[in-house]
């Protein structure tokens, strides 16, 4: 344009040539490329490179005719390996859209929807038409024009979702309707313009256009629609007041269950924002999400697939409800626990957010590395924190109610996640920082991810870092299962060391081997335990040894002296205390092993490391 007048170019090559490098302004573009934008691949001519230099002398000649005074005029350079035009950003409306949607997702995010509208607005406004329509009519279809054009796609959605954030949903109801007919399988488009029919009353528009987006994409693709999509459908169904309008759009809004971040994290722009008003009426309670993705893949050697999951479920409840959590619900491989505060005087401290990530972690070790090779799912889990709306003076132990922004920010961590990783949102880490051990993990989504634990707050070590000991302990069962002899592994460490949990995740660990536990108050019968072991291998286990009365302690040394020797593993936990009491208990065993915990490291050690540190860790009498 010169003083807003077109300019004539010329032909189709030079048109092109000149689309083109403005796509990749700035930047050099190599001859090869253009030749293939202007022809492709199978159709260059003998004659391109003449072409495209004649179509670029053309260019310099017409920039030089129409160079403005007030303005830096665009320079068409010569590179090594092809051209780059040189351009001033604020006089190419491309530069100039991704600037202000960059702005005003800037706003979005900082929860100023009036502020985004406005930037969004402008930037759409710069478009009049598809880009480089002509060229696209004449045939040319560049990867740049498809990134373009999802590009303004994407801001049209960010615009919308700072108009219903707004309270404007009747403002954009026409728009999203054109556009989700334009573009049927943008479920963002989709979850936008149900959320809009809702707000207008219209609830059976709503889901039929859920109905429709489904059908498509089980059509098409084989796929149900994603995780939001199911979420507000539900949430349509059962009226929750949290997908209604905004009472006051004109007052400042906060976004629900996020609170301030130590580090940046970028927001997903697919992601819905669910907004309450600044000013609460009610009471506020921090909860911690854990987000359990197991999917079992084809080729595994799980042969009842169906079996498996249902013992992934049962491992997660077990776990969950150790730990104090509850078990919201599930959708196939999906699983979502909650934990808070246990007590009004734990409100607003590091507890539930604790406990969350202490489950995710014994999920993990329980679903993924207490199986054979070949018969564990792909697991992912997401620990997020926020806040929730509780009823002032409600109990503690109340239902829990899910809220909406929260689960969009469990799924969103969720997807960043790869097999067998916990990720955590940047409060959780904040929160559990002084106990767990992060790493800041890079690639297309930077998230922090679980690496071991510091200390154990709750009096139990995590038993993820003792993988030599439990090594040892399995090579010892099957050394009984094969010489159907007696075996003592006696386990001894300081208070917090770890020697309970470690008890606990052998025993989990057991397969093909009855189990029977000790109590420390008396003695139990040793014809009783000797029939156990009749059919196969016995796990004896006695925690806490060193509290037990003498009648245990002679009840084991029997078990290990009986005159028919029995396929019997004793494992048997206890501070150095009990030799202070009696000195020479164990001594005269002949097959003995007595490990000596010691405190883990702040992270996992590698697995050669840990190959390296198991003569010091062990030591075999015989």
């Amino acid at each position: 344009m010169d003083n807003e007048k077109p300019i004539a170019l010329g032909g189709d090559r030079r048109r092109a040539t000149l689309g083109l490098l403005l796509l990749n302004a700035n930047r050099e573009v190599a001859t090869s490329k253009l030749l293939d934008g202007l022809w492709g691949t199978d159709d260059t001519p003998v004659t391109a490179r003449k072409v495209l230099q004649n179509a670029v002398r053309g260019l310099r000649v017409t920039f030089a005719e129409h160079a403005r005074g007030d303005a830096r005029p665009p320079a068409l350079l010569t590179c090594a390996h092809g051209y780059q035009l040189q351009v001033d950003p604020e006089q190419v409306d491309m530069f100039r859209f991704h600037r202000l949607a960059q702005a005003g997702r800037a706003d979005l995010a900082a929860a100023r929807p009036g502020a985004a509208a406005r930037t969004l607005r402008e930037a759409l406004a710069l478009w009049r038409g598809r880009a480089l329509a002509d060229l696209v009519e004449s045939g040319h279809s560049w990867a740049e024009l498809t990134a373009l054009e999802n590009a303004r796609l994407d801001v049209m959605e960010d615009y919308y979702e700072a108009e219903l954030a707004n309270g404007r949903h009747q403002a954009v109801l026409g728009d999203l309707e054109a556009m989700v007919e334009a573009e049927p399988l943008r479920e963002r488009a989709c979850h936008q313009l149900m959320l809009a029919l809702y707000r207008g009353g219209r609830q059976a528009d709503a889901l039929a256009v859920y109905r429709r987006v489904r059908v498509r994409l089980a059509e098409q693709f084989g796929l149900e629609p994603g995780r939001e999509l199911r979420l507000l459908q539900h949430a349509i169904l059962v009226h929750d007041p949290a997908i209604a309008a905004p009472a006051a759009p004109a007052r400042p809004v906060v976004i629900a269950g996020l609170g301030p971040e130590t580090e940046p994290r970028e927001r997903p722009a697919a992601r819905p924002v669910q907004l309450i008003p600044a000013q609460r009426t009610v009471g506020r309670s921090s909860v911690s999400t854990v987000l359990i993705r197991a999917d079992y893949a084809t080729g595994s050697r799980v042969g009842d697939v169906g079996r498996a999951l249902e013992r992934t479920a049962r491992i997660v409840h077990e776990e969950v409800g150790r730990l104090g959590g509850v078990v919201a619900g599930s959708t196939g491989s999906v699983t979502l626990a909650l934990f808070r505060s246990t007590s009004p005087r734990d409100e607003g401290s590091d507890q539930a957010a604790e406990r969350a990530v202490r489950a995710a972690m014994a999920l993990r070790q329980r679903i993924c590395f207490d199986v054979p090779d070949g018969e564990r799912p792909a697991l992912r889990v997401a620990v997020a924190t926020g806040e929730m709306r509780m009823r002032p003076g409600g109990p503690v132990r109340e239902p829990l109610p899910v809220n909406g922004a929260l689960l969009v920010d469990s799924e969103s961590l969720l997807q960043a996640a790869e097999d067998t990783e916990i990720v955590v949102c940047g409060r959780t880490r904040r929160l559990t920082g002084s106990a767990i051990a992060y790493g800041r993990e890079g690639g297309p989504r930077p998230r922090w991810a679980v690496k071991g634990r510091y200390r154990d707050s709750f009096g139990r070590a995590e038993v993820l870092d003792r993988e030599p000991e439990l090594g040892v302990l399995n090579s010892l069962l099957e050394q009984v299962r094969r010489r159907s002899r007696p075996h003592l592994v006696l386990v001894l460490g300081a208070p917090g060391i770890g020697k309970s949990p470690l008890l606990a995740a052998f025993e989990r660990r057991v397969e093909n081997a009855a189990t029977v536990r000790l109590s420390t108050a008396g003695p139990a019968s040793t014809p009783h335990v000797a029939r156990l072991a009749e059919h196969g291998p016995l796990v004896v286990f006695a925690d806490d040894l060193h509290r037990a009365d003498n009648a245990v302690l002679e009840f084991v040394e029997d078990l290990l002296d009986a005159p028919q020797p029995l396929p019997v593993l004793v494992v048997a936990a206890a501070r150095p205390e009990l030799f202070r009491r009696r000195p020479d208990w164990g001594a005269g065993q002949r097959h003995a092993t007595r490990m000596t915990l010691e405190p883990v490291a702040a992270e996992p050690r590698v697995e050669a490391a840990r190959a390296r540190q198991l003569a010091r860790l062990c030591h075999v009498a015989s």
